[in-house]
């Protein structure tokens, strides 16, 4: 009878335990799913006092558009790779590389959809690289986007040591149009949020975050299913390399430069899991974009040197990191 009364006791102080530890998961949960939205409402704010309202003008509404179009873009392709534990620093000289090769179409009269398409395919490409040599070769997929952004740095660096490669502006200012890139921007994000919710590409590569042993014990495909994160993750960043392109004009050593840092910044910002996991969204990944976005502009706007805006988006990612980053992974509980 003794025994059967702690055997009684000890069941019910494990499910106590443990509906508190559900109890701290949710609360845990909610707030980080709202902390984002926070931190983006309490950096325009303070941007538009301490501008004195310019942060807001329509000049610069215009700015962030264009700004934040790149960056969205590329975050909600990057969400597939963030989403399985992966990660891609070779994004900046791919997309490099890309408007390079847009670029020099275009000087050579090849017909514009042409020029696009063939920026698309260099991004596709070289996001296929890393996938190729993380996947092929069984080594960490920072070695395979360090080799592949190494690489194309390289090419852009070559290409450009005499001069830049520009293009006559006015003669695609349509590229540039506003209407035209909330267009595109409305049918990416729409279609790559149900790709991510709705179809095993999105499920299978959060599985594959979550636990990926047990993953591959369930039937998913690594290899496949990682491979095509890379893929959509290059069709994104070909179509953000397009419009940058246009908008620039001109291709230089560092275009596309930082690329990489700001997508991390922004899965950071946005709440977005750095490990992936069933708990990444790409709601987080767009509002993280976002609020990178109103950050740097903020800061430049404010009279910041550019050289000061990377230390303090430096610095802040790190805090963030250090706040948020899930250390209990792997640990045994007793």
């Amino acid at each position: 009878m003794m025994a059967d009364n702690n055997a009684i006791r000890h069941n019910e102080k494990n499910e106590a335990i443990q509906a508190a530890l559900e109890k701290k998961a949710a609360r845990k949960a909610l707030i980080n799913s709202i902390v984002p939205y926070f931190g983006l409402i309490f950096i325009v704010g303070f941007f538009i006092i301490v501008t004195q309202g310019k942060f807001v003008s329509a000049d610069n509404i215009g700015n962030l558009i264009n700004q934040g179009f790149v960056l969205i873009m590329i975050a909600v392709g990057s969400s597939f790779v963030y989403a399985h534990g992966g990660m891609d620093f070779s994004i900046g000289a791919v997309s490099g590389v890309a408007q390079l090769v847009c670029g020099l179409l275009i000087l050579a009269g090849v017909p514009l959809p042409i020029c696009i398409l063939a920026c698309v395919a260099v991004c596709v490409i070289g996001a296929s690289c890393t996938a190729a040599i993380s996947l092929l070769l069984s080594v960490p997929v920072f070695i395979g986007s360090m080799t592949v952004r190494t690489s194309f740095t390289g090419i852009l660096k070559t290409a450009t040591t005499n001069s830049d490669i520009s293009i006559l502006f006015s003669d695609y200012a349509f590229m540039n149009n506003t209407a035209i890139k909330a267009v595109i921007l409305a049918v990416v994000i729409s279609l790559g949020i149900y790709l991510f919710n709705y179809t095993t590409i999105g499920k299978y590569n959060k599985a594959l975050g979550g636990n990926m042993l047990t993953a591959q014990q369930a039937g998913v495909s690594k290899n496949r299913v990682i491979f095509m994160a890379y893929l959509l993750m290059g069709t994104c960043v070909g179509i953000a390399s397009v419009f940058a392109f246009f908008r620039a004009g001109t291709v230089s050593a560092y275009s596309g430069n930082g690329y990489e840092f700001n997508i991390m910044m922004a899965i950071v910002l946005g709440g977005f899991p750095m490990t992936g996991g069933e708990k990444s969204r790409i709601l987080s990944a767009i509002i993280g974009a976002l609020t990178v976005t109103c950050l740097s502009n903020g800061l430049q706007l404010w009279g910041l040197d550019a050289l000061l805006v990377s230390g303090v988006k430096g610095i802040l990612f790190v805090i963030i990191v250090a706040l948020s980053y899930d250390r209990s992974a792997g640990k045994l509980v007793s």
